[in-house]
C-alpha cells in the first residue's frame, strides 16, 4: 500500500467506526505526520526503522 492508501483507508476506517470528527483529523494527522517522518509507508517500516 502507498502512503495514500493508507491514509484513506484510515480515514474510511475511523468514520465507519463512528469516531468524533476531531479524533478522526487526530488519528490522521498522527499518522501522516509518522510516515513522513520515516519517509515509506507504515506497512513497510520494520523494527529497524524505528529504533
Amino acid at each position: 500500500m502507498t502512503k495514500e492508501e493508507i491514509l484513506k483507508k484510515l480515514k474510511f476506517d475511523t468514520k465507519i467506526r463512528g469516531l468524533s470528527k476531531n479524533t478522526q483529523n487526530e488519528y490522521y494527522t498522527k499518522a501522516k505526520r509518522f510516515q513522513d517522518y520515516y519517509d515509506k509507508p507504515a506497512t513497510e517500516l520494520d523494527i529497524d526503522d524505528i529504533h
